[in-house]
């Protein structure tokens, strides 16, 4: 593999994971403090997270209220029904501000970091003379 060829990765692999983590930091469960069918009546949310009475949670893909029930679909692509007597509370995603603000002093100190590092590396090679 050549040296080019090399680099190219390595920018393409960086820019992926920058991509990942600014899409994870940005966004949060927000838990809504309103019942579950005023979320899918206002909202119409692609995810929903729902907590039972039993504790358990898990995600809806596709919420939908049919009568007295929510209906999506789960991680492993099946349907799930859930009373919504068994609906303790419910969250959908949105915009984190704090965490964004987060990613990126995180990302700007690791910037300043490593050309600190580069810096103090070339130096000690006698560079800086």
């Amino acid at each position: 593999m050549s040296a080019n060829s090399r680099a190219v990765r390595r920018r393409c692999t960086a820019t992926l994971l920058l991509m990942t983590l600014q899409g994870t930091a940005c966004l949060a469960w927000h838990t809504e403090g309103v019942a579950p069918q005023v979320v899918l009546a206002t909202q119409q949310p692609r995810a929903l997270r729902v907590m039972r009475t039993d504790g358990r949670q898990l995600v809806l893909q596709h919420p939908v209220l049919r009568g007295d029930t929510l209906v999506g679909i789960s991680d492993q692509q099946e349907e799930v029904r859930i009373a919504l007597t068994d609906v303790r509370q419910v969250a959908t995603r949105g915009f984190s501000a704090g965490r964004t603000v987060g990613l990126g002093v995180g990302l700007a100190a690791g910037v300043v970091g490593a050309f600190a590092a580069a810096y103090l590396i070339g130096c000690s090679n006698g560079g800086c003379n």
